[in-house]
Formats: C-alpha cells, structure tokens, sequence
C-alpha cells in the first residue's frame, strides 16, 4: 500500500478524499467527474484519476456481474488516512465541499459507518462521528488501521482509539508482523501502549496483555507481572511458553489448555488459535507433554485446520502430528510447500519450517536455508542462528532455556513406533496402578432396569454425575472408555429396545466391572459372575431321598438360556445350564422325594452323571464304590485388587481349579471326574467353618472387626481390606497356614520385606564446599537397594504408619533402631537435587551415632576434627571473668557457660531469656572472656543503644567501647579496632557502612533484639549475613513473633544452613507444621535448634519477683462513634470479600478500622466528637496521679498519641514522650529523667519502645490499644516487670466494647508466642490466612 500522505501528490489525496467519504458508493468515471467538479477542474480531474490508476489506488469492477460499465472505489486500507486526512484542520474547506457534494447526491443519507467510525477517533465533535458500530464495521476498522499502526505519524489517532478497538488493532497488525517476520519499533509501540486513555481497567489490563504477549516473542522479556495481569488467552500463552522455555512441560501445556479454553469462547472454530505461532507452541508442548490426551490436542488441532489446508499452522503442524502422533514419516505435497517459499510474507513459517524439516528430514532436495536473518527474538532463538556465541548465549538467559524445537527427540520412525508400543504394554500391565481415563461408562442397576451413564472427568481429577444414555445412545457410542465387555453388550442389546432389562439382560454384564446399584451421585460396585448348576441329593433319617437344586427355576421346570439370582443389592449370580442338565433335571426334579428303595438306583444315577454336572450329597459310605478324595479345609483366599488402595478377598475351598465350594456350606461330598475317572469329594465342613472363624479372630486382633464373623453366602461374596490392614493380615495369613492360603490375581500381589535392620544401612559423609554430603543406601533383599534420600522421604510420606511403601504394592518394615537413625538423620540433612546435605553445626547432633558399631558409617577427617573440637569444648569449664563488675546468677552463669562452649567450636547461639532476665549482662561476660582474641561488633536498636554503653561502662570497665553512630571517622574506627575494643551500630547503621564492616573479620558479633532481622528480603537483613565472625550470638527475646519463617533467618544468621534453605525450610518445617500440624515435623524442628537456642522464664528461674496482675478495661463508645465504626466495618468487609486475593489490602483496610475503634478522627478528619477511649485513659490517669503511681503508656498509633497528649495538657497531666523520631541521646535524658521520678507519665510508642528499655520506676502499665502478637504487648510490659522492679506491677488493657479489637483479645487466647509453643512443645499457630482477616471483620455480636 502507497503511503497517503508522502507518495501521493495533494490533489490525488483531494480526490482519494472524496472517494473515502463516498465509500459505500461504487463510482462511474462519470459520476466521479461530476462530483469532484466541486474541488478540482474537469482537466485536472483526468491527470490525477490517470495517475492514481497507474498507481493502482483504485478498484475498478463492472458495475453488474457480467455487463455494464466500469465502476471505481479505494480500498478499506486506504479509507483509514484518507478520512483522517479529511478531518484535519487544514483541510477544513475541502471537507466542507465534500459534504455538499454527498448531501446533494443522499438528501438523507450518512457515509459509510467505517467512515464514521473513523471520524469518531480522529474528530468525536463532526457530525459524521459515530460511536458505536456494528461488529463488521470494527474489524474492517482494525483490519485497515493494522498496516497504520507503527507509521509514527498516525501515533495521535491511535492515542486516541479506545483500548478495546485498539487491543483488536494491536493484534491484527502484529500478528501479521510476526507471520513476516517484520522489523518492529518495540519502544515506540511500548509508549504508544501505556499512554493513558479514558477507559475501564479491564479493557487497559487486556490490551496491556495483547502487547505483553508479542512483545515477549518480539524480544523474549516481559513487560507486565504475570502475578498480576488479567487472566486472558496472551497473558496464559506468555506464562505457557516461558514454562515451556524452562522445561516444565507439564505447566506448560496445562497453562496451553487454560488458553486454549479461554479461546474458544470467542473463537471462531475451537481447538485452533487464529495465530499460527500460538499452535506452533501448544503443539510442541503437547508432545513434549506426550500423554494421550495432549497428543490428542495436536490432531484436534489439524482437524479443524483442514488436512489440505495449506495454512502457516498445517506447515508447522502437520509435520510434528504425522510424526509423533501418528508415529509415521512426515509428508508435506512438494509443491504447496514450493510454492510457500515464493512468498515473502512467510519468513517465519519459512525459517520454522527450514529448521522442523530438516529435523525431520522432509523435502530435502526443496527445502533451503532463507537468505534474510530473523528479526524476533523466538525465531532467532527457535531456529538457532544468533548473529554470534554471545547473543545466542544471552537469548537462552531471556528465555530461561534451549531451543524447545532443538528439544525434541527425534528418532526413526520404525524406532519410534516400536518404543511407543513396548511403552503402551507397559500401561496395560498397570493399567489398574493408575487411571487416566477422560471418560467411563457405568451401568446403574435401578428399578430391574440396567441404565448406561456416560461420565466425564472434571477438572479436580473427579467423575462427574454423568449423563444417561438411552439404548440408541450406547449403541452408537463410540468412545475410548469402551472395554470389551461394553463392546459384546452393544453387539447383543437389540436396537428396538426401550431398556435393557436385568431379566433379559443380566447375563451380558457377567465380570463387567462398572456395574454399580445406588443413585448417580451415590454409585456402589456390583457383582455380576458364572455359577454352576448343581444337584443335592441327601440321604434323609427315615431313609427316603430329598432331591433339589440351587437353581430354582431348573427345580419348577422352567427352560431358557439363563436363570440369574440376586444374592445381595451387590452381588448376582448367572447360571447357564447346559442341554444335558435341562434334560436330566427336568426328569430326576419331577419327583422331589424318592423312596429308601430307590437308594441302588440313585447310587448308580450319581455315579454316572457325576462328572457331567455337579452333584452335592451327604452320603459317604453309601457312595464307597468311589475311590474317595478328601477336600482340605484350608480356606484359598483371591485377592483382588480395588480402589483406594484396597483390596477384595474372596473365600473358597478348592477341590481343583475348577470346583470350589463356599466354605463350610453345602453338602459333604460331591462327585468330580478327572481324566476320565470318577471320584467322591468329601469334605470337613466343621473344620472350614473352624477355619472361617479363625480367620475372623485374626481381622478383629487387626481391629478389622468387633464382634462381627465372616461367613460368605457364595464364592463371589467380597470382603473389603484396607491396605493398612491388608498388609499385618498378610502376615497373619503366612503364620496360620493351615487355616487359609493367598492367592493372588495377576498384577496386584503384594511384596512385603519384614524388619530391616539397621546392620543394612551402609552411610557415608563427605565435606562438599562449606557442606557436608550424606550419602548412603539401605538393603532391602539380595541385591535390592534403597538410596538413603528415597528411604528418608517414603519414610516422611508414610509418617506414623508401621509399614513404608517403597513402590507398587511393596512395602518394608524396619526396625525400631534403625527407624530411630534414620529420623536423626532426617533432622539434621536437607534434600539438595540427587544427595542430602547436612551444615557442619548439624554434626553436634548425631552424637552416638557416629559410634554405633552395627552401623556402617564412613566419616570423612574433616568429620572427625570437628567431632573432636566439639568434645574439647564440652570438656572445658568457661570460668567467669574476674573483670566482670558484677555476680552472676546461677542460671545467668549458666547462661554465659553455654554461650562460650558452643561458640568455641565454631556454632552460633541464640540468647532467648524472658525479658529482665540479663541477656546483656550474660554476653558481656563472653565478651570479657574473649577479648584478647580480637574486636568485637555490637548491632542494637537505637532506643537500647544507650543502655549497651552504660551497662558495658558499668560490668565491663577494662573493655574499650566506641558507638560508631557519634563517631568523627567511621572508616578508621572500624579499620582500626583491635583486641579489647567493643563497636556498637544501630541496624540503621551496619545498612549504611556494611562494604566497611563486612571487609573485616570480627571476634565475636552480637546482634540485640535480633528479631529486627526476621525478614530475610531486607537490606538490614542482607548486611547483617554478610559479617564475618568467629563467633556469632543473637539476643532476642521473641525468636518467632507470627510465623516460623522468622525463625529460619535467625539461624540462618547464626548457624548457616542448619535449617536448609528458605525454600527447604518451608517445604520441610512450615507447610506441615503451619498447614498440617504435623506433631513430628514440630518435633524435629525442636531437637534441631533447641542445642542452639537457650531461654528460661521469669518464672523459672526467679522467685523474688513481685506479683503482676493484668486487667481488661472495657471501654463503651458512644452511640455516634459505634454507628460510624458499624458503617465502616460493613464497607470493609464488602471490599475485603470483592478482593479477597489481596491480603495486604485488607491488612491495610483492618488497620484503618482499629483505628477507628481508638477514635473515628482517625480516619476521618472532620470528625470533632471526643473519643470514649481517650476519655476513658484521662479518667484513669488522673486516678493514679492522685494516688502517686507512674504509669508507662502504650501505642502503637503515633496519630492516636497527638490526641492523647492534646487531652493530657488540656487535664495538666504532665508526661514524658518517645517515639521513633527520637534521637538516641535524648532516649536517654529521657529514660533517666522517669527513672527519677521527674514525671509520673512516659508515653511510648510500641515499636520503638516495646524492647530494649529498662523501666523499672513505674508500677502500672496500660496499653491503649491490642497488638496482633501478644509477645509484643510482653516485651513493652517487661520494660517495668524486670529485674530490679520492687513493687507490684498492673498491666491495664483499654478494650473498645464490639470492636475489632475484642477479637484480637480472644486472638491472642489461641495465637500463643511461637517459640515458647516450639520449646515447650505445644501446637504452633500460624501467620493469619486470609479467610481468618476476614472472619475479624464479620459481624459476631
């Protein structure tokens, strides 16, 4: 196409003008002359329509089908420019003589509405303007607009096209961009993407994911977060094809199947992207997928292409279908594909193709390289020809992966045929061990009618309800479900059936497996099996003979092809008599008594037919011209395998492999012929029975069964064993052989190695890097080995259960001592790829086990010099510095005796006394015992800065302390610092000068209140790691304050790897503990930090403390106050609920409303009414004023603070105040100043006074407001309940009545500190989910 504005001269654009506003009227040259007689003269008119002919501008048709004169009209891709042209200011006259020249030819009429629709974007005031149009119309517009779409010069006409029109224009343009592989401006249309324009957030967020999606394939980068984009098919295929880059297929083509869904909604035909590329990758991804059901997509997929469909997506296809789909040599016709390289707006399929084919091996002699290098990066990547090593090594980094065509595995197709079949039989031996189906066939027994439903498997991986079929419907069924029992039902049910009747039909469904009784939502197995016809004949007490049948239809004379009986609702029996028991039971039946005279006869009788039927009798002797066979009682037990792990067990006695008896019921002896000789069968029926009930006694010594007996009523009457009793019963049955033997049906037998001893375990650890590697295998049988990393995670998969399953239907047992190493050294090792690995602190907790001589353990030296530090430190008694100016409590001499062993080794401590305890007293003493051995390194929260320095002052004299913060020369401080010297940062700080700090190596590094830490995406966080020390302690007096993870950066600082990775700490430690409660996980966490983790209570170690009485103190709001609190919690909830994905969100959303339950002016500013509660706190303070008391004051709202403190002047209550903006050296005046009594109030902001401040001068406490943890709320209480307080202590907490803040009362009943639940081994809650925020915010009153 011709670009408007600079190829063509102005009159030819004056005249396409005219042409574009007539557009819906097909013009004679004639007609055409005469209507521009109004902007141009007649000679001019014939220069410029000549021109724009040779140009080929114009379209020229006769006017009717095969006659007629020539009419002329622009293309739709012209109309686009020439209207916005028009619409111009300079070309205002011009548009003017346009519309007198159409109003006069259309009195009433309007242009064509892609005109208008035109005008709309480029001019919304014209009359001409139309908003809205019909769909046509908008795709004619996208389709004219996409060739526009990257000349610069339309970027304010497409700035101001909405994004849903221009989400359409986008793709179109690019589509085709990508199909040519053309050279696209990616910043250019980046900005023109994000411009604002005046639409809704779900029309910007979809045309942001249009762009996202070729922008990715144009340069392999994103340009949105998929965590955070709309759910459309771009944004899918983006997240699908980076999976896919990445090597995990499976993602990728479920994320494929999601687009794909999303797709055909809107598609025009289903299972097909209009894009080619986007079935390129679903194809690709599919086969690597390689299920049936994937490969199933790609023939889907060319299906609706059309096998001769010579389509970008049949070139790229096509091929991949033929050769892994339907395992055959590709073929592509020659001269399709010839034909295809002669057009050059195919270079992608062109250079895919080049690739695919060569691969493949298709059109050798056709197929040649492209002489233009690719443009998009996919392409470039894709095909592997980067322009040098470096871009293709960078275009790998982008995409996260090699090349996904270069990945595939190609293969003769004779080869890949025959794995393909050797593979498929494999399924078919297991085929029981798992079920892939996508639909099933069931046969629901109801009312004497067998109903078919046809089920299909949901997405959770459940059956649906099914629907029912009629008979027509089974018969012309034709899905993959089909076995071959449905098979021989469709052949023999009779089209004219209405029903397929139990009557009439039953037999057909002899071992179908999916029969069932009960409703479509409530299906149970049914039975449906062969049983023979036998006769009974007994001898009675008065001599006569009884004769009969189990068959009672035979017995009343009845004929027909089958007889059925309905044992239970779950189990039928078939019999198919054959001619000659029709006959012979018809005339022996006749008579149901024979006479004692009879008995030659019916010896004789019974001897003859025996064989031919099945003849059941209680005569023994009578019989004794018989050679006699005893039947053994012993009970044979078929197992069958079931569904969920379980298993059916059927009992019978076995005369051979052909006759079997119910155990202990029928008659005594029965006839059989074998090879041609006749035999009595006798059996022991009161020993069966005997059996029967042994075998019961042995399932309810399982707890399979109470009271209950098993008797079956038939050899098809099933018993259900779990396989949690199906494995000791094995056992049992092994034991008590005489009683029963397994038998088992192919494919299901169980394999069960009893009590592996740990002399089987064979260990070895080797160091690797700052690691320890454990390697190792178990023995399980001859020449059967488990690896240690597979054995530790059966173990964990088959927690708290006696046996371990180590692979289909086989299982172990182990004995308690080596079940005993194997859970240590679970402990202590971390999964890493193919091996376990285990930090070198780890070590310390193998202890005996390292000497156990059953256990075949290879130590590596490095193994051994550690063990060897470690008993050297245990063996030493740290004596406390005599330079210490003060007398250690028994347990803070402990405390520091602890701290020096383990850290003496090379171990890192965590310090984690109750507050008051003296954990700065008990690391002063470590820091005088070491002091010779180098400078050491203090990180503290300003606020107990201050309280460092006085308390080192004090203790530790000879030490030379220096708190960089106030330091002239920081650098030299730092660099110089030697033996004896103490430095002392805040956390703000070591952020600041960690290049300095890091350069060196420390002592002994100490971080205060290390909690500060827990996050381990910090800054402060990071740094802090960075340190080097020979010895590391942290002090904090709340390891964990809301979830485990806090706990694992804590000895990540101080024990690096003890605890794995962040990521193997989670899947390890917090999702079962925080998720599944997992009591042994907990356990294990426990063993692993408690050598390392040191902390007692107050009130274990301290008796003259004084009593601390804490006290709720209701506080009523006013009626205005409650019904704006109710007013607010109802819109919270509301915005809660409609984004409930978004827990910060609503974190931020319940933090505004408590602060409303403190006062409503802190949300809303024009709010003037007083607040209850600081009403409340005045009445309160000046109660205890008056009475001489000094009280600390807690919040955790600085705002609410400016409210209290305006109430506390206004009251002339006098108070001291400390919040974060502090400076250190004030904290200090400040603290000194209430220690002295100067002022009996001291308001303090929780987080920055809540720790670290020795407050001993005030006698009350009260927090104006609940914190989430009440660990924290304990921290800020302990700055008066310490060591030193003389007087009793009251904690007040301000309650707002039917609030939000009641629930965080009753919160902090179940939500306990974490670490005292981990110590002390309680239940360890969990960070609050989402569910549980928005049950704070619901109405409960």
């Amino acid at each position: 196409m011709l670009p408007f504005s600079s190829l063509l001269s102005s009159n030819e654009r004056a005249l396409l003008m005219l042409m574009a506003y007539f557009y819906s009227d097909k013009l004679t040259e004639g007609k055409l002359r005469k209507l521009s007689a109004m902007i141009m003269s007649p000679a001019l008119f014939e220069q410029v329509f000549v021109s724009l002919r040779k140009k080929k501008v114009l379209r020229e048709e006769l006017k009717y089908y095969y006659n007629g004169p020539k009419v002329y009209q622009i293309g739709k891709e012209m109309v686009i420019p020439a209207v916005i042209s028009l619409f111009k200011a300079e070309n205002r006259r011009l548009l003017t003589s346009i519309r007198s020249a159409y109003n006069a030819e259309h009195r009433y009429g309007k242009p064509a509405s892609l005109v208008r629709l035109t005008a709309y974007f480029a001019a919304p005031t014209e009359p001409e303007a139309i908003e809205s149009a019909y769909g046509q119309t908008v795709d004619d517009f996208c389709r004219s607009c996409s060739a526009l779409l990257c000349d610069k010069e339309y970027a304010s006409f497409f700035q101001s096209v909405s994004d849903d029109v221009f989400s359409g224009i986008l793709n179109l343009s690019l589509c085709e961009a990508l199909i040519q592989d053309k050279e696209i401006d990616w910043a250019y249309l980046k900005d023109l993407v994000s411009d604002s324009r005046k639409n809704t957030l779900l029309q910007k967020r979809t045309l942001e994911s249009v762009f996202a999606f070729y922008y990715y394939l144009g340069t392999g980068e994103f340009c949105i977060d998929l965590h955070k984009s709309i759910v459309n098919p771009f944004s899918l295929q983006v997240a699908a094809i980076d999976a896919l880059y990445k090597g995990d297929n499976a993602l990728a083509y479920k994320l494929y199947t999601k687009a794909m869904t999303v797709n055909n909604k809107v598609a025009p035909q289903k299972g097909i992207f209009i894009n080619p590329i986007s079935n390129y990758y679903f194809a690709l991804a599919s086969i690597l997928t390689n299920t049936e059901t994937s490969l199933k997509k790609v023939e889907t997929m060319i299906k609706r292409n059309g096998e001769s469909f010579y389509s970008p997506t049949y070139f790229l296809v096509s091929p991949l279908k033929a050769y892994f789909c339907d395992k055959s040599d590709p073929e592509i016709p020659k001269q399709a594909y010839e034909k295809l390289f002669e057009n050059t707006d195919m270079r992608m399929v062109l250079w895919l193709t080049w690739r695919l084919y060569r691969r493949l091996g298709i059109l050798s002699d056709s197929v040649s390289r492209p002489l233009e290098k690719p443009n998009w990066a996919y392409l470039k990547h894709e095909v592997e020809v980067a322009e040098d090593k470096s871009y293709a090594g960078e275009l790998q980094k982008k995409f996260g992966g090699a090349s996904v065509l270069g990945r595939l595995e190609i293969k003769s197709v004779w080869q890949l045929r025959l794995e393909t079949l050797i593979a498929e039989s494999r399924e078919d031996g297991d085929k029981g061990k798992s079920d892939d189906r996508e639909s099933m066939l069931a046969y629901l027994i109801r009312y004497g009618i067998i109903v078919p439903i046809l089920k299909r498997r949901l997405k959770n991986g459940a059956w649906s309800v099914g629907k029912e079929l009629s008979v027509r419907e089974l018969l012309n069924l034709n899905d993959p479900c089909l076995d071959s029992v449905d098979q021989h039902i469709k052949e023999s049910v009779s089209p004219w059936e209405y029903n397929i009747y139990v009557d009439k039909y039953i037999y057909l469904f002899v071992d179908c497996d999916h029969v069932y009784t009960g409703t479509t939502y409530d299906l149970h197995p049914v039975t449906v099996h062969y049983e023979k016809p036998y006769l009974i004949i007994d001898k009675r007490k008065d001599g006569s003979f009884g004769v009969a049948t189990n068959v009672e239809e035979l017995e009343k004379g009845e004929k027909g092809s089958f007889f059925y009986r309905k044992n239970t609702e779950t189990d039928y029996s078939v019999f198919i008599p054959s001619a000659f028991e029709y006959k012979t039971y018809k005339n022996i039946l006749a008579q149901k008594v024979y006479p004692a005279e009879a008995e030659p006869l019916l010896i004789q009788l019974i001897t003859e037919i025996g064989g031919k039927t099945e003849i059941h009798s209680n005569m023994v002797a009578e019989l004794g011209t018989l050679e006699r066979a005893d039947v053994q009682p012993c009970i044979v037990l078929r197992v069958v395998s079931a569904a969920d792990s379980s298993f059916q067990l059927t009992a019978s006695v076995r005369a051979s492999d052909s006759l079997a008896f119910v155990p202990g019921k029928g008659n005594i002896t029965a006839i059989a012929e074998w090879d041609g000789k006749k035999f009595q069968l006798v059996r022991n029926l009161k020993q069966e029975r005997k059996n029967m009930k042994e075998i019961s006694r042995g399932l309810s010594e399982l707890d399979f069964f109470e009271e209950e007996e098993w008797m079956p009523e038939s050899i098809a009457e099933s018993l259900t064993l779990p396989i949690r009793t199906m494995l000791p019963f094995i056992q049992w049955c092994k034991e008590h052989e005489d009683v029963c033997v397994m038998e088992w049906a192919e494919g299901c037998r169980i394999t069960c190695h009893p009590s592996v001893s740990s002399s089987a375990a064979h260990i070895a650890i080797n160091p690797k890097n700052n690691w320890f590697e454990v390697e190792g295998d178990i023995e399980i049988s001859d020449g059967q080995v488990l690896s240690l990393q597979k054995l530790l995670d059966l173990m964990h998969q088959n927690a708290r259960q006696k046996y371990i399953r180590i692979g289909d239907n086989e299982f172990i047992t182990i004995s308690s001592q080596l079940s005993r190493i194997l859970k240590r050294l679970d402990t202590v090792t971390n999964e890493s790829r193919s091996h376990l690995q285990m930090a070198p602190t780890a070590v310390s907790l193998l202890g005996d086990l390292l000497d156990d001589e059953t256990l075949d353990i290879r130590c590596n030296e490095a193994v051994d010099a550690l063990r060897r530090r470690i008993e050297e430190s245990s063996r030493q008694v740290p004596v406390v510095p005599k330079t210490l100016q003060a007398q250690l409590r028994d347990y803070q001499e402990e405390g520091f005796e602890w701290m020096s062993k383990l850290t003496a080794w090379g171990a890192g401590v965590c310090l984690a006394d109750d507050m008051g305890l003296g954990k700065t007293v008990q690391t002063i003493a470590l820091l005088l015992e070491q002091q010779e051995k180098g400078a050491s390194l203090i990180v503290a929260p300003a606020s107990v800065v201050p309280n460092w320095c006085n308390e080192l002052r004090r203790f530790a004299p000879t030490l030379n302390v220096t708190v960089l913060n106030q330091s002239e020369d920081r650098y030299k401080d730092i660099k110089e610092a030697k033996a004896g010297d103490i430095i002392i940062i805040t956390y703000a700080l070591l952020n600041i000068q960690q290049e300095d700090l890091t350069a060196r190596e420390w002592n002994v590094v100490c971080l205060d209140e290390a909690h500060t830490i827990k996050n381990a995406n910090t800054k402060m966080s990071k740094a802090a790691m960075r340190l080097q020390a020979q010895r590391r302690v942290i002090l904090t007096g709340t390891p964990i304050q809301n979830h485990l993870a806090e706990l694992w950066n804590l000895f990540q600082f101080i024990n690096p790897g003890l605890l794995g990775s962040a990521e193997q700490f989670k899947k390890k430690f917090i999702l079962p503990i925080e998720g599944d409660n997992d009591k042994n996980r907990q356990s294990q966490l426990r063993k692993l930090i408690s050598p390392f983790l040191l902390r007692r209570t107050k009130s274990e170690v301290i008796d003259e403390l004084p009593e601390k009485n804490e006290i709720k103190l209701p506080v009523e709001l006013s009626s205005d106050e409650m019904a704006m609190y109710e007013v607010r919690r109802r819109e919270t909830e509301e915005r809660v609920r409609a984004n409930v994905g978004d827990k910060m969100s609503t974190l931020a959303e319940i933090t505004r409303l408590r602060q409303m339950a403190c006062s409503c002016s802190l949300v809303d500013r024009k709010w003037k009414l007083p607040s209850s509660k600081v009403l409340a706190f005045i009445d309160l303070a000046e109660s205890l004023d008056e009475s001489g008391n000094r009280a600390l004051v807690f919040s955790q709202f600085t705002s609410f603070f400016e409210e209290v403190k305006q109430a506390m002047d206004k009251a002339k209550l006098s108070y001291l105040y400390l919040d974060g903006s502090t400076p250190m050296a004030m904290r200090e005046k400040l603290v000194k100043d209430f220690q002295t009594g100067k002022c009996p109030f001291f308001l303090i902001s929780l987080k920055a006074g809540g720790l670290g401040l020795n407050l001993t001068g005030a006698n009350y406490v009260i927090h104006l407001d609940p914190w989430w943890n009440p660990a924290i709320e304990q921290q800020a209480t302990d700055r008066a309940y310490r060591i030193g307080q003389k007087q009793n202590v009251t904690v007040y907490h301000l309650i707002s009545q039917h609030t939000i803040e009641e629930k965080i009362l009753r919160l902090h009943k179940t939500k306990r500190n974490l670490s005292d639940s981990l110590l002390e081994g309680s239940d360890i809650a969990h960070a609050m989910t989402q569910e549980e925020l928005l049950e704070l915010l619901q109405d409960n009153r």
